[in-house]
């Protein structure tokens, strides 16, 4: 008997990941389908887009046709992105806009929307992120401005933006057989519980979780959603974390070009998508062993991680004085 229930777990569980590998396959081997003739061009609004991951995404995007709409803090770094993606493709608009997420929503989301104000947007790409990497025990006033920016800012802009993707016009002329594509950036810090990342990883989950339920109602409207799970990427993001990562975890470490690709590859394909090979593993490793046997392993783990950060903070801190 038992031998029989150990064989039908067993089937069940290989269901399960050939369900997870077969279509991360399918993504990873298969060129973007035509992104342009599916939604009949337009732009595509990207936050974060002069960076990382949304760098790379507007570079690509740009290489389609799209028009390509940028956010970011940096203005120097926002106008060198503009002549890249210029570069690129001479014939393409490029239009930034200088904002920090983190501030007033109200006010930021309306600065931003005046800006957006007559443009056809059929790419929305809500991909900044900032993150902390902290005790909550001792939480800093970042925790809070990335919970803003990450969270917050980010949601009025969806509850702004979206409608206007789902009224949008199907332009029968450009046989465009789709209205848009919306994008989140998760993090696989949103689905794995790790110390010292409380905030950063239920802001990331709320991201991904917002794309994958709206994927469900979004392609009613026709409009194709995906959520990114990214595991470590090699971006200006660890240096805005002030985290310092070990030459290890560089180098099974992704490029936000990586991300960018797998992510044009899967819109209209799936619906989530796991980036990276930290990514990939963890979730494989959460189909085999429960949260609370991760958390309880999470905690035997913790109080290095603990120790080592009051020590770091402790020297700067004698270091500033």
């Amino acid at each position: 008997m038992f031998t029989e229930i150990f064989v039908v777990l067993g089937v069940i569980f290989l269901l399960s990941l050939l369900g997870y590998i077969v279509p991360m396959c399918i993504v990873k081997f298969s060129k973007p389908l035509d992104l342009k003739y599916r939604y009949g061009g337009g732009w595509a609004f990207i936050t974060g887009g002069n960076s990382g991951i949304g760098e790379a995404f507007a570079y690509k995007t740009a290489k389609m046709g799209f028009n390509v709409a940028i956010l970011g803090q940096n203005e120097e770094r926002l106008n060198k992105t503009a002549s890249a993606i210029q570069e690129i493709n001479s014939q393409v608009l490029v239009q930034t806009i200088v904002a920090d997420l983190s501030g007033d929503a109200v006010k930021v989301t309306e600065q931003i929307v005046h800006q957006l104000e007559g443009l056809d947007i059929s790419i929305l790409f809500f991909n900044a992120g900032y993150g902390v990497f902290e005790l909550s025990s001792s939480p800093s006033a970042n925790s809070l401005r990335q919970f803003r920016s990450n969270i917050v800012t980010h949601q009025y802009l969806f509850q702004t933006l979206y409608p206007q993707l789902a009224a949008r016009r199907i332009d029968s002329e450009k046989e465009a057989t789709k209205r848009g594509a919306v994008l989140f950036t998760a993090s696989c810090a949103g689905f794995m519980q790790f110390p010292l990342m409380a905030v950063y990883g239920a802001t990331k989950a709320y991201l991904g979780h917002l794309g994958e339920c709206l994927a469900t109602e979004a392609d009613y409207y026709g409009i194709d959603v995906l959520s990114i799970y990214p595991g470590g990427v090699n971006t200006r993001f660890g240096e805005r974390m002030n985290q310092k990562v070990s030459p290890m975890i560089e180098k099974v470490s992704q490029n936000g070009d990586n991300v960018a690709d797998l992510a044009l590859s899967s819109i209209g394909r799936v619906s989530r998508l796991d980036s990276g090979f930290q990514a990939v593993g963890l979730r494989i490793m959460t189909k085999i062993i429960d949260a609370n046997l991760i958390i309880a392993l999470m905690k035997k783990v913790a109080p290095q991680m603990i120790k080592k950060k009051k020590f770091d903070s402790n020297e700067k801190e004698n270091q500033a004085q």
